[in-house]
């Protein structure tokens, strides 16, 4: 058998079982050997190299399924090729780690989840070729289920760790906790978390016996564990990341520098509880050397943050869908007794058209992708005219917003339900539904998550929360003095993600932007009358919405009636497929309003007059 370059230089030894738990089996870490007492033949300075890739999303080719386009800012294939680069440089000492969210998000990983399972998972194929020692399980590896889970852990050649995912009947680990690597003679100590929210967002049966434990308090469980376990370095990668953002600019280096205690240089991020604690377990947990951080999709070169134990810990994040790889540098150095961290350094490589794909991962990915293409280019309807996404679609009462609801509306009628309203949201920016013929890449792109329906019972007095919090998303607008393009509308301190803007169907009602946030709500009306705290409606909702999700906690007072085996963008592909011929002009009702107009100075010219342009102030 021919090993790949990796494992032919990377000399290392594992004192954890790799693979040895079940998803419902605990695993036991105190079988890893305690701290050597004799001390290493060489005991000169060195230095670790740990890189790290995050949030992949099945993100393994240079390309966008969702538009049908090449895009050279992405891509495992190329992160692989900055990897052999970096190894190069100190081919001993390196190590790979992934903190999650990876075998969801692209077409690529549908289609190897849910319509052909049988085959090794692309995502395992490409991974296994680049030599990652461990890989921090994310929220999104649930979507699909346990069984989709345990076959990509099974197809692997390094653990999944999860410590603070436990199985609900005992409390035991249901993945492997942490595992301690050894590199250049020093003992890496890898530590597992994934955010909590996973049961927020997550179906039940996807979940089904387990339980998601508190992150900081998991970290400060393990991390004695793993010191007396022989760890020289603790590194926790968690899919988490900081529960602030810098007030500046975040594309700034320097901005994740400021001081966190610092409030005027950090604004909330609209977590749930629990979300995002790296920056707390940076501070709070003794012992830590390093946080490889994720989910919240942000390239962070690096933070330096300030341990209880009066350490500098050093916390870094590589973006999304292997746009970057982070790369730390840690010189360690032999105190007598054990090796310890020197001084830490870390940068972050761009993924850009310099960069080329590596031969190997392509290679064995490459049926996965072309398999993946021609299954999204099916064409599966018509439609008569263009249905504007992005800003266009948010900044007026459009087609593509009420699409999405009636889709919605009626995958809720089929299962017994007939719903009051229904609110959904645009996701992405660079995406319309085209006019003529409709492929599944198309009906995808409309809803490039992997949410389910959700219906809802609600009262008048959240739904009026939340109809005010939505508009949030804006900053303050000047009538005479508009941005000088539709994002720089968008409020920015702190910045509101693009999901986080719904679009609701059946209710009338409207905002003025030249009105503080809080107060911008002109009017709410059900069927002509003024919504009341104690009405009662039932609701279409999306699952990640129903719970919460993007600051909405109001939703989560609510009642669930039902919830759907489906993903929505299913639902949206198989209402494009039955209605052949869609028109937007049909398909758009007018019930929402937007003071002042932002549509018609931004995209009038490119799509024409919109449908729905009646203004109401505030009295």
């Amino acid at each position: 058998m021919r090993f790949p370059a990796w494992a032919r230089a990377l000399r290392t030894t594992s004192f954890c079982l790799v693979g040895a738990c079940s998803l419902l089996t605990a695993c036991d870490s105190s079988e890893d050997p305690g701290p050597g007492n004799e001390p290493p033949p060489d005991t000169t300075p060195r230095t670790l190299t740990l890189l790290q890739t995050s949030d992949l999303h099945t993100n393994i080719f240079p390309w966008d399924y969702f538009s049908g386009k090449p895009d050279a800012k992405r891509g495992v294939a190329k992160v692989a090729t900055l990897v052999k680069q970096e190894r190069e440089k100190n081919p001993d000492c390196t190590l790979l780690v992934d903190t999650g969210d990876t075998i969801q998000g692209s077409p690529l990983g549908t289609y190897y989840a849910l319509v052909d399972n049988t085959p090794q998972h692309p995502m395992a194929a490409a991974m296994n070729e680049m030599g990652y020692a461990a890989m921090a399980l994310g929220n999104h590896e649930f979507n699909f289920g346990l069984d989709v889970l345990n076959k990509f852990k099974n197809e692997v050649n390094f653990p999944l760790l999860g410590a603070n995912v436990r199985n609900s009947a005992d409390g035991s680990e249901a993945f492997t906790p942490y595992v301690i690597k050894t590199v250049c003679d020093v003992k890496v100590g890898i530590l597992g978390l994934v955010t909590p929210g996973v049961t927020t967002w997550e179906r039940a049966e996807n979940i089904a016996g387990l339980r998601f434990d508190d992150p900081l308090q998991t970290a400060k469980d393990y991390v004695p564990r793993m010191k007396e376990a022989g760890a020289d370095v603790v590194v926790v990668a968690i899919h988490s990341g900081p529960d602030r953002q810098p007030t500046g600019s975040a594309s700034n280096p320097e901005s994740w520098l400021a001081d966190y205690a610092d409030d005027s240089k950090w604004a909330d991020r609209g977590n749930l509880p629990g979300e995002n604690q790296a920056v707390q377990i940076a501070q709070q947990v003794p012992g830590v050397d390093v946080l490889l951080t994720g989910h919240t999709h942000q390239p962070i070169p690096k933070m330096l943050l300030r341990n209880v134990d009066g350490s500098e810990v050093l916390l870094t994040q590589p973006n999304r869908w292997g746009s970057h790889l982070a790369d730390v540098q840690l010189q360690v150095t032999w105190d007598g007794e054990r090796w310890g961290v020197n001084t830490h350094d870390a940068q972050l490589h761009v993924v850009d058209d310099t960069v080329a794909a590596d031969a190997a991962v392509t290679q064995s990915t490459q049926v996965h992708h072309d398999t993946t293409v021609a299954y999204v280019n099916q064409k599966i309807g018509t439609t008569t005219g263009v249905f504007p996404g992005g800003f266009a679609g948010r900044y007026v009462d459009g087609p593509l917003g009420d699409l999405i609801n009636i889709v919605q509306e009626q995958a809720a009628l089929e299962a017994g339900f007939a719903v009051d309203l229904s609110l959904g949201a645009i996701f992405t920016n660079d995406v319309s539904l085209p006019e003529g013929d409709v492929t599944l890449r198309d009906a995808y792109s409309v809803y490039i998550y992997d949410n389910t329906l959700y219906v809802m019972e609600i009262n008048g007095s959240i739904l009026r929360r939340a109809v005010e919090m939505n508009a949030n998303y804006f900053t303050t607008i000047d009538p005479a003095n508009l941005p000088p393009t539709p994002a720089e509308a968008k409020a920015t301190s702190p910045s509101i993600a693009d999901y986080n803007w719904d679009l609701y169907s059946h209710i009338e009602y409207g905002y003025d932007l030249t009105k503080p946030a809080g107060s911008r709500t002109t009017h709410l009306r059900f069927k002509g009358n003024e919504v009341t705290d104690d009405q009662v409606f039932i609701v279409a909702i999306n699952n990640y919405r129903a719970g919460g999700g993007g600051g909405y906690s109001m939703f989560k007072e609510g009642r669930v009636l039902w919830t759907s085996a489906d993903g929505v963008r299913d639902y949206v592909a198989r209402y494009l497929q039955e209605n052949q011929g869609l028109s937007p002009d049909a398909v758009n009702t007018c019930n929402f309003t937007l003071g002042p107009d932002l549509y018609t100075p931004y995209y009038a010219a490119t799509f024409g007059p919109a449908k729905c342009l009646t203004v109401e102030t505030v009295e």
